[in-house]
Parts: C-alpha cells; structure tokens; sequence
C-alpha cells in the first residue's frame, strides 16, 4: 500500500492522486522547494532604496544577456525577450520558466518553481525576487521580493544556493 505523505491515507500501488487531499503519490507529495537554514544563506540584506535609477528609452534595443552556472560552468544564452521567468521546471503544474535551474541543481539547491524574474528597460537590466522561499541575491544582498535591482555585466546572482555570473554583451 501507499500512504499519502499529506493526509496519510492508504492507496494500492499505481495510484497517481490521493482520493482524499488530491496530492500527487509518486513524488511522496507536491515537489516544493524546503526552506534552507538560515545558516547556509547570506545574512545581509539590501537597502531596498539603494537601487541605481534606471534609464528609460523610447525604443528598445535588446541586450543580449546570458548566465553563467558557477558550479558547472554552464553558460545560458537567455531569449531576447523584455521579461525572462527563473525557477525550476514543474510540467505537472504548468511551470516551464524561460531559464530552467532543475538540471543545476536547482531542487536540491532551495531554487523555488518561481524564483525570480530578470526584466529589460532601456538597456538596462533589472532582477526582482518573486516571493521565493529561498531568497535571491545580488552580490551577498538579499534583494527585498517585488522590488527590481539594476544588474551589471559580472554581477553575481544567488538564487538558494545557486550562483549565476550576469554576462551583458556591450554594444559597440
């Protein structure tokens, strides 16, 4: 038999969902990113009001931007798109974010389905922390959800325990 890790009733095998709370058996629950120690964190938060003042421009002109995985070295070229959805994938619940952290670690590492969002105004870059569980962060600065921070070529950004390095190609 196979007991529900949520409400603990008893299912035969090749049961997908639990009749009585609706949890997906197989996983032994909803994949959810746990809350790492505090501990393993940077402790130091940013000053939501110290965030550079951004440029506005009339047409924009993508920058191309990718990260870097600093425990693999995998570089990620990300889509030319004015807003770009970081996290890890869910297809059972219809998360698929436009830069996938799963194959990083992403899971094990405190990336939430939701993690961040990367976003371009003029030619600049900006992140902005969505409600994960684990924080993000911007050179050790634990960036306050739902307020954007200007992102620089070479700036390090911690997503858990994930580290990317911000790659802004210059314009010529």
């Amino acid at each position: 038999m196979i007991e529900c890790p949520s409400c603990g009733r008893k299912h035969r095998p090749g049961t997908l969902f639990c009749s009585e709370c609706g949890v997906y058996l197989p996983t032994g629950g909803p994949l959810r990113t746990e809350p790492l120690p505090e501990k393993e964190l940077p402790i130091s938060r940013a000053n939501p009001w110290a965030s550079e003042p951004v440029e506005e421009a009339e047409e924009i002109t993508l920058v191309p931007l990718s990260v870097e995985v600093i425990s693999t070295g995998r570089q990620i070229q990300l889509p030319p798109t004015p807003e770009v959805h970081v996290g890890r994938l869910d297809a059972a619940h219809g998360i698929f974010p436009d830069l996938d952290l799963t194959v990083d670690g992403g899971l094990e590492s405190g990336v939430s389905r939701h993690h961040c969002k990367i976003h371009q105004r003029g030619s600049t870059y900006l992140v902005e922390d969505v409600g994960s569980a684990n924080g993000t962060f911007l050179g050790g600065q634990r960036l306050t959800p739902y307020l954007p921070h200007v992102l620089k070529n070479g700036d390090e950004l911690q997503l858990g325990r994930v580290k990317l390095q911000v790659i802004i190609e210059q314009e010529e």
